[in-house]
This record gives structure tokens, C-alpha cells and sequence, in this order.
């Protein structure tokens, strides 16, 4: 026999909610329930918004199990953050939410705060002594203070600074791979990321001098480089380093 899971919003109605909204409030579902083969759109429901799954018979079990591990707490990443977002959601829309099972519209299963969750705390923003890692891509600047750019992976730091003599011993390393050292100006956003508004660099020093593998691995896994293409990357890094030697 097959199951339902139903996804009880406290907001809108069948007739009023925005589909795009709809669609993302299945999309995060069907990855909350997992099994993506075996779980299925079955119906809307008035009642604010009713979101109705219905799970194969032989997929039932594991499917449990699975709503099971999320409310624990021990569910997959995909799953965790899936719940995470329909909470987010149910924020956004000034609502409150929960999944039952069947018919049974008493028993919540998992809940969501939603509107209701406690307001998360913004820290800082705060000065900070440590490091930062990656490719140097820019040394630019016609004043005492020279702004820097690193690169690593899909990450850029900017609103790098530092001083004219730093900066000129730094230009001599462009496109090679260096750890600068010096303060950082820290604020943690109310999602609980770590944002970096400015840095000042002391000192540094060049992680793989001899080793321009790493530094062009890592350009190439950045999306949309065009060194992934380069027939000769070696002799281009090798001519980007030679014109970056010096301010500009």
C-alpha cells in the first residue's frame, strides 16, 4: 500500500500561490524526502496549502527512514539543507509549516518554525590577525594604498590593501600561489556566513615558487576560465607573470 506525506503551508491557497513559489517549496520536498524515483506530485489541498506526496508501495519503508534520519537530525547534506530551506521559505512568506503522514493532519512529523524561528544574531563586523591563501590576480593602484586580488578555486578575495613596498615585492609573484599575512575585517551575516570586508597585508609568502601546476590547476577550475582551453598554459602564466611584474 502506498503512503502519503503531505507538506502543510500556513500561508496562501491553492488558488493564490505563486507557482514559481510552489515549485520551490516541491523542489526542496522531493529532496527533503529522498528517493527521488519513488516519491510523486499526487494533489494541492485547501486548507492554507496542502503540498500531498505519495510514495510507492515498495519505497515506503525507505522512505521512512529516511524522514526519520532528518528528524534527528542525522540526515543526508542534500536532505538537511533541503529542510533548512522551507523553513527559510516559510520565513519569507510570513508562515509556519510541518509534514504529516497520510490523513492524519494532527500528527506532525517534522515541524518548521518558519516566521517563528528565533532571529538569527549578525556578529561584528571585528578586526582579526590570520591569513588568506590563493592565486594573486591583480596589484593595481596610483596612491600609498595598492589594492590586491586572490584567487582560490571559485573564491576572490578583494578589498585587499597594502603598502607600496609590500605591494611591489608581491607584483614580482603575480599568478603564483601566496599566503599573505596580515588583518582582517570579519562580519558574520545573519545566515552565519563569514564575510570578509577588507584586509591588510603585512607580509607573505609564495606557497610553490617552483610548482606552476598547482597555480593553473586552480585557474582552470574556475567556470567559464579560459584556461581550461589553453593549448600552451604554462607559457601564457609564465608571459602574464613577466607584464605583472610591476604596478598598474
Amino acid at each position: 500500500m502506498s503512503k502519503n506525506y503531505t507538506l502543510y503551508i500556513k500561508a496562501y491557497t491553492p488558488e493564490t500561490i505563486p507557482m514559481a513559489r510552489l515549485a520551490q517549496y516541491m523542489q526542496n520536498l522531493a529532496a527533503m524526502l529522498g528517493h527521488d524515483t519513488a516519491v510523486h506530485f499526487d494533489t494541492l489541498k485547501p486548507g492554507s496549502t496542502q503540498l500531498v506526496t505519495k510514495i510507492d508501495h515498495e519505497d515506503v519503508p525507505k522512505v521512512a527512514a529516511h524522514i526519520a534520519q532528518v528528524k534527528r537530525g542525522d540526515g543526508s547534506p542534500e536532505a538537511t539543507r533541503a529542510k533548512t530551506e522551507i523553513d527559510r521559505l516559510l520565513a519569507e512568506d510570513n508562515a509556519t509549516g510541518f509534514v504529516y503522514e497520510d490523513d492524519d493532519d494532527s500528527a506532525e512529523i517534522i515541524a518548521f518554525p518558519g516566521v517563528n524561528r528565533p532571529k538569527p544574531t549578525t556578529y561584528g563586523p571585528f578586526n582579526q590577525e590570520g591569513t588568506l591563501d590563493g592565486i594573486l590576480i591583480s596589484v593595481s593602484g596610483a596612491d600609498q594604498t595598492v589594492h590586491l586580488q586572490l584567487q582560490n578555486g571559485e573564491i576572490k578575495y578583494t578589498g585587499i590593501d597594502t603598502n607600496r613596498d609590500t605591494a611591489r615585492r608581491l607584483a614580482k609573484h603575480m599568478y603564483e600561489p601566496v599566503r599573505i599575512f596580515g588583518t582582517g575585517r570579519w562580519l558574520r551575516d545573519q545566515d552565519g556566513n563569514w564575510i570578509l570586508k577588507k584586509f591588510r597585508v603585512d607580509n607573505f609568502t609564495v606557497l610553490a615558487p617552483d610548482d606552476l601546476k598547482d597555480a593553473i590547476d586552480q585557474m582552470r577550475e574556475i567556470k567559464g576560465s579560459e584556461w581550461a582551453n589553453m593549448d600552451d598554459p604554462i607559457g601564457a602564466l609564465k608571459a602574464l607573470r613577466e607584464k605583472g611584474n610591476g604596478l598598474h
